[in-house]
């Protein structure tokens, strides 16, 4: 899987999660641990 590919799809279920439990849990925080191994 191309590197581009993957981080684009990472950013788009994080942006789907951010959107579904915003309200419950501060997008930001979420974020990173999307993001951290």
């Amino acid at each position: 899987m191309p590197n581009k590919q993957f981080k684009r799809d990472s950013a788009r279920v994080a942006s789907l999660v951010c959107v579904d439990f915003g309200v419950e849990v501060p997008c930001s925080s979420l974020g990173v641990a999307c993001f951290t191994p």
